[in-house]
This record gives C-alpha cells, sequence and structure tokens, in this order.
C-alpha cells in the first residue's frame, strides 16, 4: 500500500537543490571584507581566551571578548558569518586531507590505482565551489578562497577548543 508520504523519500535533483540554494541566498546577508576581517578578528581574541584556559566560563568569557574586539557587539551578527564560515573551512579542511591522502598514496604502485581514482573523484567534487557560490554568492566565495590558509587554520584550532568544552 502506498503512502501519501512516499514521494518524499525521493532524491532531490540538482535542480531542486540549486533553486533551494538560489533561495537561501537571497536570505543570507552578503559577506564583505570588512566582515570577514571582524569575523577573523572574533575568532583570534576567542581562541586567545579560550585556547589556554578550558571551561564553559572561559568560552562564555571568551565570546564575550570577541565580541567587543571584533565590534560586532551582537551575537546575531556573528553567527550567520560564523556560520558560512564552518560551511567553507569543513569543505576547504576535507580537501586538504584528501590531497594528503593523496600525496601518501602516490608512491605506492598499480595496486592504489583504484583509490587513487576513487580521491580524485572525491576531491573533483569537492573542490567545486558552484553549490557554495549559488547559496552565498560568487564574491563572498571569492573571499574566502583568498583567505583559505588563515581561516583553515583558524577553524581548525576553534574545531579543537569548542570540541573540549
Amino acid at each position: 500500500m502506498s503512502s501519501l508520504f512516499d514521494d518524499t523519500n525521493e532524491p532531490v535533483t540538482d535542480g531542486v537543490q540549486a533553486a533551494d540554494d538560489r533561495t537561501l541566498r537571497l536570505a543570507s546577508h552578503p559577506l564583505t571584507e570588512k566582515e570577514l576581517a571582524s569575523l577573523i578578528c572574533y575568532q583570534e581574541t576567542f581562541l586567545a581566551i579560550a585556547e589556554p584556559t578550558p571551561g564553559h566560563e572561559a568560552l562564555a568569557r571568551a565570546h564575550a571578548e570577541a565580541l567587543k574586539a571584533s565590534g560586532l557587539n551582537d551575537a546575531r551578527k556573528v553567527e550567520p558569518g560564523q556560520a558560512l564560515l564552518r560551511a567553507f573551512c569543513g569543505q576547504r579542511w576535507a580537501v586538504s586531507k584528501l590531497r594528503d591522502k593523496l600525496k601518501q598514496i602516490e608512491p605506492r604502485g598499480p595496486e592504489a590505482d583504484e583509490l587513487r581514482g576513487r580521491i580524485r573523484e572525491e576531491l573533483t567534487r569537492l573542490e567545486r565551489t558552484d553549490a557554495f557560490s549559488r547559496r552565498y554568492g560568487e564574491e563572498p566565495i571569492a573571499l574566502l578562497l583568498r583567505y583559505e590558509d588563515t581561516l583553515l587554520a583558524l577553524h581548525t584550532r576553534m574545531t579543537r577548543v569548542l570540541s573540549r568544552g
């Protein structure tokens, strides 16, 4: 017997996803270089306090001080930018790990050809920024790519600090 909800289990097509991304982009605030500098300042200040001092109180103090230092005196201004940075950096971190893995297995012989092929396919998929561009705009993604190394280093540190609590 079929259910009213059977069609909800169908995979999302690229066209539907692209339309959803464009709709989300209309609702998002475009990231500027000034805002990115403020978000980087936020993360650096947060880490300067939170890294050496574990605990929930230190995290709360780090957040408050980071808001002041960044000039983003409202958490509602920080979170959308931080969400974009987390999404971007998560993808770019995965790309860097796959590149590292590819370098490790390059010296292996033909027995690693299948693995190298799968890694290259995944790299090709992850390195495409068109979905990010549809969702956030081309200019913000180009801006993030220019600061990729700095952002990845901060992302790694933030993840470490926030995962310890």
